[in-house]
């Protein structure tokens, strides 16, 4: 590979590198990803790997604390082998350990690693209970930091600037992995809308106490609870899941909704796929032959111009959105 530096406009003689790519190069994610394609084919059925980039992580699954150790110390065994193997460093400091359900309090960490409560990954933060919370935390504060740049844009800007700011600085965080926390709990949910309320009336100019139910309408922006609604829903449409003319062989009353799974748990319902498949079937039957995509879009332009702070109130609207 033949590389070339250069620093203030000024370039150096060519020169051939062995080894390692430029630092911030886009080449870099690019190799390592081809370069440890073979991972998984090396694990084996010790684990699943999730790998994005140079970020890897290594999921275990068992109903036997015993099991669970035994696979876990395997697994990570293989995967210091493999850094040995292929030249590459396995550093033990920043892997991290999480342990999530019932087991989670008989079970013994890998050697040199470390056990925690909350781990951030992708910009998520999973906790060990998967409540959530600890993301809405993380989430809360970027939000608030994005209102204080709201309020500073909105004193020397103009409202398309604002309302510019507030998509980049403010919603795109709301909408990321959204299918994932949304569902979480209600107080989570509640969290976030407070501060989008918030965000809508300094964009308006309004009081604290005054209600930005007509803000939300005029300036064409979804609440957090709709765009987690338009998401689920358009994801679960996405999963080819079994209708109810599919699972019974005679005709019913509704038989383009989803089939809902028996389920045991309370966080069962709270899957992206379990709980966009519940609002997709109280979607009116027109809707529900839609592709994804005109789904996503019939369900935006409804929900823009209705202001919803919560599930009952979509639950009460639906008959007068569609």
């Amino acid at each position: 590979m033949i590389l070339s530096k250069s620093y203030h406009r000024t370039r150096e003689s060519y020169k051939a590198i062995k080894r390692g790519v430029p630092q911030g190069s886009v080449l870099g994610p690019v190799l390592f990803v081809l370069f440890t394609a073979d991972l998984p084919k090396y694990l084996g059925n010790k684990s699943y790997p999730i790998m994005y980039a140079d970020d890897t992580v290594l999921v275990t699954s068992s109903k036997s604390t015993e099991d669970l150790d035994i696979q876990t110390f395997i697994s990570v065994s293989m995967a210091q082998q493999y850094c040995s193997n292929n030249d590459l460093v396995f550093n033990a400091a920043k892997t991290k350990y999480l342990a999530s359900g019932r087991l989670e309090d008989n079970l013994t960490e890998p050697p040199d690693l470390q056990r925690v409560n909350t781990v951030k990954h992708l910009g998520i933060m999973l906790d060990q209970s998967l409540s959530w919370n600890d993301h809405i935390d993380h989430l809360c504060s970027r939000l608030s930091t994005a209102i204080f740049a709201l309020k500073r844009i909105k004193a020397v800007g103009t409202p398309e600037a604002v309302k510019a700011a507030y998509y980049a600085l403010f919603e795109a965080h709301v909408r990321y992995a959204i299918t994932l926390w949304g569902g979480s709990s209600g107080g989570n949910l509640n969290r976030v809308l407070v501060l989008q309320k918030r965000a809508l009336r300094i964009m308006n100019g309004l009081q604290p106490q005054e209600s930005c139910r007509e803000t939300f309408k005029s300036f064409e922006i979804l609440t957090v609870v709709s765009i987690y609604i338009i998401e689920v829903i358009t994801y679960a449409s996405k999963q080819n899941l079994p209708k109810i003319s599919e699972v019974h062989g005679h005709n019913t009353r509704r038989p383009n909704n989803i089939s809902l799974p028996a389920h045991r748990t309370t966080l069962y319902t709270k899957k992206p796929s379990f709980s966009g498949a519940r609002f997709f079937n109280m979607l009116p039957e027109n809707l529900k032959m839609c592709d994804s995509k005109t789904l996503k879009k019939r369900l935006t332009s409804s929900l823009i111009n209705t202001t919803i702070y919560s599930f009952d109130e979509f639950f009460d609207a639906i008959t007068t959105l569609f």
